[in-house]
């Protein structure tokens, strides 16, 4: 029986050939990846390559902190951009934008105030840019700012009214401005050179009505010199200014009577003013409205014969004087006037306007010592039985029990004649 066997062992496996065991093979991959490598650094990272970002605003607020600690702003800078050139590697300078810069004015030569030229700078903003370049595109590398102290001032403003026509017959009367003062903001420079604001108001024609009109501010120096602003800001560049225009008028003076009896006739007053007439102006809808005017009111139950009064002029609504009083005098021609002392039994008594559901009893018996005034001779022959003596409930509080009321007198067969004082009936108010 043979074997094939010839040793007793087991035998060894055949090794498979690879393809990477030839040299010639691995050679030639070395080369391969080493091409790729290359073509991965210089098309993908480029490194040396260089871009340009266009239109990169220059930033004047950042590190601003070096100029306002000497207390100077900026009153003056121009609106710039620049370009900016990179240099670095193509995949990290490719996804760059004007966002990851700032360009910025060297401030460490702002000492004082002035006019600065000043270099600017460039810096990125994310401080991972490293193995990139970056700077100013061009010799267009500095920018003109202006510094100064800024300051505030707050000064009245004046109306002037020299360029205005006011119709014959009409008067300007006053001004009115929708704002008072004005603050100015900006460098003490020019701030200090300021005295006075006006607003000088125009219109075109001859007014006859009041108006109201937009007027620009102008301001001037001590010496009267316009000031112009280069860099001061104004909170208002102008105002309203409300002109007052009114018609003049010259009107007679009457005064008027208050607690006078019923169907008095004041022609039985005969009195003399210390002005008969008055200047006035006012709106002109409200003035030819007007023939006289009532420029204060007398109390009769106060009159006294003799009897001279000071009266506060008092006038309607928007009617202004434009004479320099402030009151008139009244007098009396007490010569054609007399005055009579009754006693008035109760019998005289009327009550009026009292509700039907109450009742009013007069205990006064008699109202004593009434002072009537009248023209001389009509009092003589008057007796007590031809004075009322009236009780309006309009003129009090209706209620149930005694109350002390206020009366008027009254002679109804003549309207010339009044009491003079002030009376009261003692009455009791029963309800039905």
């Amino acid at each position: 029986m043979s074997s094939n066997r010839t040793n007793g062992t087991k035998p060894a496996i055949q090794h498979t050939k690879s393809i990477l065991d030839d040299r010639r093979i691995r050679l030639l991959l070395a080369i391969v990846g080493a091409i790729v490598a290359w073509m991965v650094v210089t098309i993908v990272v480029q490194p040396g390559t260089t871009r340009t970002i266009n239109n990169v605003p220059v930033d004047f607020t950042y590190d601003s902190a070096a100029y306002t600690s000497r207390g100077l702003s900026i009153v003056s800078a121009p609106e710039k951009y620049v370009s900016l050139k990179l240099s670095g590697d193509g995949y990290t300078i490719g996804s760059l934008t004007s966002s990851d810069f700032v360009v910025y004015p060297d401030w460490s030569g702002v000492r004082d105030s002035g006019e600065k030229t000043l270099h600017l700078q460039v810096r990125g903003v994310n401080t991972l840019l490293n193995g990139v370049s970056v700077s100013i595109e061009g010799g267009d590398n500095s920018v003109d700012v202006v510094f100064d102290v800024v300051e505030e001032k707050t000064v009245p403003i004046t109306v002037t009214t020299n360029y205005l026509t006011i119709a014959d017959g009409y008067i300007l009367y006053g001004t009115e401005l929708s704002k008072e003062t004005v603050t100015l903001s900006g460098p003490s420079t020019e701030i200090d050179k300021v005295e006075t604001c006006t607003a000088e108001v125009t219109h075109k024609g001859e007014l006859t009505d009041s108006v109201t009109l937009d007027t620009a501010l102008r301001f001037y120096t001590k010496s009267g010199s316009e000031v112009k602003f280069e860099y001061t800001n104004l909170e208002e560049s102008s105002v309203e200014v409300t002109l007052e225009v009114y018609k003049m008028a010259t009107l007679p003076v009457s005064v008027s009577f208050i607690n006078a009896p019923r169907n008095f006739d004041p022609s039985v007053l005969v009195y003399s003013l210390s002005k008969q007439t008055l200047n006035v102006a006012g709106p002109e809808s409200q003035i030819e409205k007007l023939s006289t005017l009532s420029v204060g009111t007398i109390d009769l139950s106060t009159f006294a014969l003799n009897k001279v009064y000071e009266l506060p002029i008092e006038l309607p609504g928007n009617i202004r004087l434009l004479d320099n009083i402030s009151s008139i005098t009244v007098s009396f021609d007490s010569s054609k006037l007399e005055t009579k002392t009754m006693n008035l039994p109760a019998s005289c008594v009327q009550v009026v306007n009292l509700p039907s559901t109450y009742t009013l009893t007069v205990q006064t018996e008699r109202l004593m010592n009434v002072t009537l005034c009248g023209p001389a001779g009509l009092l003589d022959t008057l007796v007590p039985e031809q004075v009322v003596i009236e009780i309006d409930a309009d003129d009090f509080y209706v209620a149930a029990g005694q109350q002390n009321i206020a009366c008027r007198l009254y002679v109804p067969s003549n309207g010339k004649i009044f009491a003079l004082g002030n009376y009261v009936i003692q009455c009791k108010i029963e309800s039905n």
